[in-house]
C-alpha cells in the first residue's frame, strides 16, 4: 500500500524542480508557486514541528480547520507523515485553525493566518530539520480511494476545499500520483478563470466548469 507522503518522495526523487501547487486569491492578488522539492520541504518541517514540538503520536487524530490554500496541503501531507488521521469536522490531540478562529475541544491549538509566502508558518516550523524520515506514516486509505484516474502530467485546477472529497482526490493526491500538479483558486473570480486556465496551462478542472476543459 502506498502513502501520500511515498507518492510525494517518488515525485522528489524524479523531478525535483517542477512546479506541484499553485496557489491563487482572486480577493487577494496572492499567487505562491511550490516545486516538489519546496513542498517536501515545508512538509518535513512541519512533520518534525508536529513531532517535536506538539508531541503528536501514531495513531492520534489531528483536527484541520483550513480553507483551500497551499499551507492546507502541507498540513495534511505533514500529519500523515507522523502517523495520523485528519478530521476536518472532528477536534483532535492538535487542531489546526485560522488565526481567530473560534476554539473548539481541548486539543493543541496551532493558528495560521494564511499570510502571503507563509510568514507566520515559516516562523512556526523554520528551525525545524529540512528532512523527515516517516516510520508509522499513514494515508494509504487516502491513497486507495482516491480518484487515481487523471493522465499522465495532469495539472488540475480546484476551487474546492480539500476537505471535500473531490478537492482532495483530484486536487491533492491524484496529481501527486501521475507527476501532476494542481492549482488552487480561493476566493475565485468567474471573469478571470479562463484566463488563469490558459496561463497555468491546465488541463482538467475541479468545482468550476472552464469552457473548453474537462470538469473531474
Amino acid at each position: 500500500m502506498t502513502t501520500p507522503g511515498e507518492l510525494l518522495g517518488s515525485q522528489l526523487r524524479r523531478d525535483p524542480s517542477r512546479p506541484l501547487l499553485t496557489f491563487y486569491d482572486d480577493a487577494t492578488g496572492e499567487r505562491v508557486e511550490l516545486s516538489v522539492a519546496t513542498t517536501a520541504n515545508w512538509v518535513a518541517k512541519t512533520a518534525n514541528f508536529l513531532l517535536d514540538e506538539q508531541g503528536v503520536e501514531p495513531g492520534d487524530l489531528i483536527g484541520v480547520t483550513l480553507p483551500l490554500h497551499w499551507q492546507t496541503a502541507v498540513v495534511l501531507l505533514a500529519s500523515w507523515e507522523v502517523g495520523a488521521s485528519i478530521g476536518f469536522d472532528e477536534t483532535g490531540v492538535v487542531n489546526v485553525v485560522v488565526a481567530g478562529q473560534p476554539s473548539t475541544g481541548d486539543g493543541e491549538r496551532i493558528e495560521l493566518s494564511l499570510a502571503p509566502m507563509g510568514v507566520d508558518f515559516s516562523r512556526l516550523v523554520a528551525a525545524q530539520p529540512d528532512q523527515f524520515v516517516a516510520t508509522d506514516a499513514t494515508g494509504d486509505d487516502i491513497v486507495d480511494a482516491a480518484p487515481i484516474d487523471l493522465p499522465s502530467g495532469a495539472r488540475v485546477l480546484s476551487v474546492l476545499s480539500l476537505a471535500d472529497p473531490l478537492g482532495l482526490g483530484y486536487g491533492l493526491i491524484g496529481p501527486l500520483a501521475v507527476d501532476g500538479s494542481a492549482v488552487y483558486v480561493a476566493n475565485p473570480d468567474p471573469a478571470r478563470l479562463a484566463d488563469r486556465a490558459a496561463s497555468e496551462n491546465v488541463t482538467h478542472t475541479v468545482g468550476v466548469d472552464i469552457g473548453g476543459l474537462p470538469r473531474l
